[in-house]
């Protein structure tokens, strides 16, 4: 087996109260779908990975990056996501990957409502995050967000781990 699954955890340091919103758009940019950063260059421009994408959780304010990539390819595909991130924080992301992101997230947000074990996991983590935000705001909140404030949360992104499992 050459295969090995590469994680990183990052810490969202950020005071501002859109910040769940912000982080949404955030994570949609940097490993949310196929036009992602992580999906466009790390698994198809730079053929690092089989899979490349990032999950944020927002209960606990981290977001996961998980790639499966062969192992000879640990370090520049670390290289390369490292650099992902950085690009993020130094603006170099278009308007056109906030309105990706944000489609994305609509997307999803449509969907809640369709089925009844979305909806009832969305309210769950509404009532264990001690907010509620409806669905309505929540899609507002989102469309409000700003590529500067995408910018500014990136600065207080930080890798708190780094796991890599192979043979």
């Amino acid at each position: 087996v050459g295969q090995g699954n590469l994680v990183i955890g990052l810490d969202v340091n950020s005071n501002n109260k859109k910040a769940k919103f912000i982080t949404s758009v955030y994570n949609a940019i940097l490993g949310g779908g196929a036009n992602s950063k992580l999906f466009q260059n790390v698994r198809e421009k730079e053929s690092l990975a089989y899979t490349a994408g990032s999950t944020y959780r927002r209960q606990k304010n981290v977001i996961f990056i998980r790639c499966g990539i062969e192992i000879a390819n640990y370090k520049k595909a670390l290289e390369t996501i490292k650099g992902q991130l950085e690009q993020i924080k130094n603006g170099e992301f278009s308007e056109q990957d906030i309105t990706n992101a944000k489609q994305l997230i609509m997307e999803s947000i449509q969907g809640i409502e369709a089925e009844q074990d979305s909806e009832i996991t969305y309210y769950y983590g509404q009532e264990l995050s001690d907010t509620f935000t409806s669905l309505e705001n929540y899609i507002e909140n989102i469309h409000s967000v700003t590529k500067q404030e995408v910018e500014e949360l990136a600065k207080g992104i930080s890798i708190n781990t780094i796991y890599f499992l192979r043979d």
